[in-house]
């Protein structure tokens, strides 16, 4: 087994028994869309879509995740590229922390805060928001068009990652706004 199929075999593990909303499937099938989607697209791409939800969703903290890269073979720099980028793609604005703001104004924050992060969060990211797309069209298409709207103008100001990527996505989304009557 390589450093890989041990990561993916922990991070499903500490992901267990979470479920993706409205679904009976298993959270770990959004991360492994998510590290699919991102890898060959920036280096460590896979590891990083993999873990990118780790600190917010899991009791796993930074340290862990270091501990458990390098028992795994991952050498330092890998590390630090893997660390740095799921931090970059951990919630800052969130309501613990900042109780005294509404949702509205904390996800703004948050928006404002990831077009300051780093080419491979942001490749990270457009692959999250390409696997986002596919669950709200099935399960809330109610409030697709006004997710497709927001995700729109972060993706467009979100330019450091992968080009490809990047453009892939906003065409998605660009053709869902047009294709669909809302």
């Amino acid at each position: 087994m390589d450093n890989r199929d041990n990561l993916r075999l922990w991070v499903e593990d500490k992901h267990r028994n979470q479920i993706i909303k409205n679904t009976t499937v298993p959270y770990f099938k959004h991360l492994l869309n998510v590290a699919n989607g991102a890898d060959g697209k920036v280096p460590l791409g896979y590891e990083i879509g993999l873990c990118h939800d780790l600190l917010e969703d899991t009791d796993v903290i930074k340290e862990e995740l270091k501990k458990e890269l390098i028992a795994f073979g991952y050498n330092e720099n890998e590390i630090a590229t893997i660390i740095q980028s799921v931090t970059e793609l951990t919630d800052v604005f969130t309501k613990e922390e900042f109780s005294y703001l509404n949702k509205c104004k904390r996800k703004k924050l948050e928006a404002r805060r990831l077009v300051t992060i780093s080419a491979a969060a942001q490749t990270v990211k457009y692959a999250d928001l390409n696997d986002n797309i596919s669950w709200m069209e099935v399960h809330d298409p109610k409030h697709l068009k006004k997710y497709l709207i927001k995700k729109l103008a972060l993706i467009k100001g979100m330019e450091k990652g992968n080009s490809d990527l990047r453009q892939q996505v906003i065409y998605r989304i660009e053709k869902l706004l047009a294709k669909k009557s809302y």
